[in-house]
């Protein structure tokens, strides 16, 4: 079914959200609209032209003014012209899966199975090109793509009448397609993911940040349970304190500029250095829109493994504001300790594969 929602005045709907829970169950956020209450019934005869059911936020107090000689009351739920309406103030989650998508499904009979990849590092139109096999009419599995900030959220319906050795092709299939850059099959994030991957190894972090100022402790520290795998996280933003607290040398600084690779490496090196931590992840750059320090959006991250005694540092050049480069930085940070995670992990299983190989 084509669903439309019709905010007014203030829009409460995440847009992205609405779609997803749609596309999961089989239907189609078709239209988003926000008007003033004297718009109302233009954009409502409008959206029921084109809609099978409305969703009404904001000031609904108004919306029900409008339809006053047309509604005895001020229902939740009505049906007027052969179309859903559901009025609610603040369209939420909870309202859209318990409440709004339930009365959806009593109008069809197909039920859908769904299929979710978080992908990072590839676009909208990259995605598109490897699934090209499964995004025509005539493919038994629709995808969407859901994109947000360098991720991509694939999904892949089919419906649950299809046989289950059809689906277990066809998600293996996927799988060998967008294995690769997929990071989860939930929908969770990648500070998430990455959360509960050190969790699971029992791994400690150090973090040091410049160009991100303490935006990546920020989003650890958001999760719960944090304290299990995060020693600590500084932010030396200053010449001084990346010498004083870091160790980083007053030479090199000058040498190479605060914003350089050198000195993200000496940054990671201060924190290994302090010992009690199994990786270190420090931050150095400029976000802009300053260009005094090196360009703006150049960005320097610096990861460590202790156990290896080794460094790595990645460069970057973002190209937003300020809030972007951030945000970028962040998010890059995590793919980074995400990538790392899995090389962990591959060859601790490939350590204790030898191990049996041997006692064996």
């Amino acid at each position: 079914m084509k669903v439309g929602f019709l905010s007014v005045e203030r829009q409460t709907v995440d847009v992205r959200e609405a779609k997803i829970a749609l596309f999961d169950n089989g239907h189609e956020a078709a239209t988003f609209m926000t008007v003033e209450s004297d718009a109302i019934d233009f954009a409502l005869t409008h959206m029921r032209a084109v809609c099978d059911a409305i969703v009404v936020d904001g000031n609904t107090s108004a919306f029900y003014d409008t339809y006053k000689d047309t509604l005895s009351s001020r229902p939740d739920h009505f049906e007027l012209d052969e179309k859903l309406h559901s009025v609610v103030r603040e369209v939420t989650p909870e309202f859209l899966t318990d409440k709004f998508i339930p009365l959806l499904n009593k109008k069809v009979k197909k039920r859908f199975a769904v299929m979710v990849f978080k992908t990072y590092g590839k676009s909208v139109a990259e995605l598109k090109a490897e699934l090209k096999d499964y995004c025509t009419k005539k493919s038994k599995v629709r995808i969407e793509f859901f994109p947000d900030f360098l991720e991509c959220e694939v999904h892949a319906r089919c419906s649950t009448n299809m046989a289950q050795d059809e689906m277990n092709i066809i998600s293996a299939r996927l799988d060998g397609i967008l294995g690769g850059c997929t990071y989860s099959y939930e929908r969770i994030g990648i500070t998430e993911r990455v959360a509960q991957m050190l969790k699971e190894e029992g791994l400690k972090i150090k973090i040091a940040e410049s160009f991100t100022g303490g935006a990546i402790g920020a989003a650890f520290t958001s999760i719960a349970g944090a304290s299990e795998f995060l020693v600590e996280d500084v932010v030396t933003y200053s010449v001084s304190s990346k010498n004083k607290r870091l160790g980083v040398p007053l030479e090199v600084i000058a040498e190479k500029g605060a914003v350089s690779g050198d000195v993200a490496y000496g940054m990671a090196c201060g924190l290994m250095s302090g010992g009690d931590c199994d990786i270190v992840l420090t931050t150095t750059g400029n976000a802009g829109p300053s260009t005094q320090n090196g360009a703006a959006g150049l960005c320097f991250i610096a990861l460590g493994i202790t156990s290896e005694k080794s460094i790595a540092v990645f460069k970057y050049m973002f190209d937003g504001d300020r809030e972007y480069n951030i945000k970028a930085g962040v998010k890059n940070a995590m793919f980074l300790l995400y990538g790392s995670l899995i090389a962990y992990k591959q060859k601790k299983s490939a350590a204790a594969a030898q191990d049996r190989a041997v006692q064996n």
